[in-house]
This record gives C-alpha cells, structure tokens and sequence, in this order.
C-alpha cells in the first residue's frame, strides 16, 4: 500500500503524508450532506471502504454542476466524485454499486397524473434537475425533442414548484422526496399534504462513486471494489449475529 500510494502522491487529490483521497459530493439527502448525521448513508459507505484500504477520505459538498466540472479536470483538487447513477461517460470510471435510487415524479396531490407515459409526459410542465441523469425514458425525449424541461438547481426547488403549481411533475428520488418532507422546513410548511410521488413510473438506478479515467485512479478503483465487497459482507456478517 506505501509504494501504491507513492505513486497516487504525484496527484492533487492525494497526499502520501496523510494518505487521503479528496472527493466531490453534493447535498442530496439521505444519500450525502454536509449537515445529515455522517454526512449522509452513500457517504458512509465510502468512509468505511477508504478505511478498511487505509486511506482517509474527505468530502466537499458543492452544486452538483460544479461537482462535476471540477472533478473532470485533470490536476484537480477532487480525484472523482460521488453518487453517480451508472452510465457510460469516457472521462470517468465506475465503482460497484454502492446502493440503489428508486427514481420517478413528484406530483400535486390535487392533481395526481395517474398512469404515466410517453405521450402523458409530452404533455405536462415537467421539471428537471440540471446535469442530473433521468429516467431512461424522460432522458430520450430529451434528447429527441420531444420533451423540453424546466430546470431546477435542486430537487427542493423542483417540489417546491410542483406544491406552489408551477410544475405539473419533477422528476425525482423516493427517498430524496420523502427526507425533504419531513426534514427540511421551508418544504414541510409550504408541500406537506400537497405533493405526492407518483410511482406509476419508475427506474431503479445504481449508485456509484466515478473517479476520472486516469491509470492511478483505475488501479485504486480496482481496489475499492474489492474492498466494498469486504466490508459488504462484515456488515452482513454483523446483522446476522444473534442478539
């Protein structure tokens, strides 16, 4: 691991003197937060696997766009960033699945949309997140025209509008929703008992931790994964103790 990390000390985003990984994040609870207990559930596991390898890691907590601009650049501070739903992008490389996003809409609950579809999305004010990924479906129409979205810098922007009838849908994660319901303040006042997640349509998305495509980083992504199983199977191991 020594002469491993003597090679990585070449790089900003480590440091052989405290053997430590610098990673970009965002606000996006539960999964990841500055202010959530541990910074977040996804935050927690990449703790724990960067220890069991011996590395520290640290975590800044940026706009998602950013997130993604300044881990992108070679030289940069961050040696990746974290969660990534799984997609095929040739600048970056990604980790085993570090959990599952169940992604779908946010509707009114006065005015649900029922069954939801191709041709009902057409339809509809739909609002997005900037540079996040979308239902497979939602990012074809996209890309073919046929849908043209409002973006948000945020899922809370996005239930805010939908609440206040600015948005018939946004496009969201369950368990996002349903944390920002109940945790955040300005949303429980002006949203609670007037959104609802519409699961007529939804996708299961991986979660990943993506480092740039960079030979040290491949070598210590490879290394993450088989650390991930480790720890994956101590914490099965753990719950399956008797009381």
């Amino acid at each position: 691991m020594k002469h491993y990390l003597g090679l990585l000390c070449l790089w900003p985003a480590f440091c052989l003197a405290t053997e430590s990984v610098r990673l970009a994040s965002l606000d996006w609870p539960p999964y990841t937060g500055y202010q959530l207990e541990q910074q977040g559930e996804t935050t927690v596991l990449v703790k724990q696997v960067f220890t069991a390898m011996g590395l520290e890691v640290q975590t800044d907590f940026l706009p998602w766009s950013r997130a993604l601009r300044d881990s992108g650049k070679s030289g940069s501070l961050y040696a990746g960033y974290f969660p990534e739903y799984h997609s095929f992008n040739p600048d970056f490389i990604l980790s085993d699945s570090l959990g599952i996003s169940e992604l779908g809409f946010v509707e009114s609950v006065e005015k649900p949309l029922g069954q939801l579809n191709a041709v009902r999305l057409a339809r509809v004010q739909l609002g997005v997140v900037q540079d996040y990924i979308n239902l497979t479906l939602v990012d074809q129409m996209i890309g073919r025209g046929q849908l043209k979205p409002e973006l948000a810098l945020s899922d809370r922007q996005n239930i805010l509008k939908v609440a206040l009838g600015r948005l018939d849908l946004a496009v969201i994660d369950r368990k996002v929703l349903h944390y920002l319901l109940e945790h955040d303040s300005e949303v429980k006042r002006l949203a609670s008992g007037k959104v609802q997640f519409n699961s007529s349509l939804t996708e299961l998305k991986t979660l990943h931790l993506a480092l740039r495509r960079e030979v040290e980083y491949e070598q210590l992504i490879a290394e993450f994964n088989q650390y991930l199983q480790k720890v994956r199977l101590e914490s099965t191991a753990i719950q399956l103790e008797p009381d």
